[in-house]
């Protein structure tokens, strides 16, 4: 009896919250139409303010660029220079979103004479940027609301029929 009286009481709870039963259709009235004010026609809308995500001062090599506000992770990053020779892999922690960080990246990397040679969005949005001998590419993965995004930054040389092996 006590299944039979919490059944019954789950049904009606659950059709009373139901928007689509045939007794509870309302009609709709159709929207007036909403026409443009004359003052308003022909004006530019508002410019969007200011750029995104900002050059930090803090980068591993000069012409690599590095929004502000990222945390490295010395545990997973790897870096070596010497005279002639630049190669690294980079991790960092951020806060800002995927766009951000994937547009900061598409305005900055060629203000640096970085080449845009390709660029893949998916579950990892990855860019990847040449110029005379050297490769880098830019790994951008979302790992959720609380834990942020990662941005891998590899540097790498390159010849003329692709990255050296």
């Amino acid at each position: 009896m006590r299944r039979f009286v919490s059944l019954t009481l789950l049904i009606a709870v659950g059709l009373a919250g139901c928007q689509s039963l045939p007794w509870r259709k309302e009609s709709a009235e159709p929207l007036p139409e909403i026409e443009p004010f004359e003052e308003t026609l022909g004006v530019e809308a508002p410019a969007a303010p200011g750029r995104g995500l900002r050059l930090s001062t803090e980068q591993r090599f000069t012409d690599v660029p590095l929004p502000v506000g990222v945390k490295e992770d010395l545990d997973r990053t790897f870096v070596y220079e010497s005279a002639d020779l630049q190669i690294g892999r980079m991790v960092y922690t951020s806060k800002a979103s995927v766009n951000a960080l994937a547009q900061f990246y598409l305005d900055e990397a060629p203000v640096a004479d970085w080449e845009r040679a390709s660029l893949i969005e998916a579950e990892v949005i990855e860019m990847v940027f040449v110029k005379p001998g050297r490769r880098l590419t830019v790994r951008i993965r979302d790992l959720g609301v609380t834990r942020g995004r990662t941005l891998t930054i590899t540097l790498i040389p390159e010849h003329e029929n692709g990255p050296t092996q």
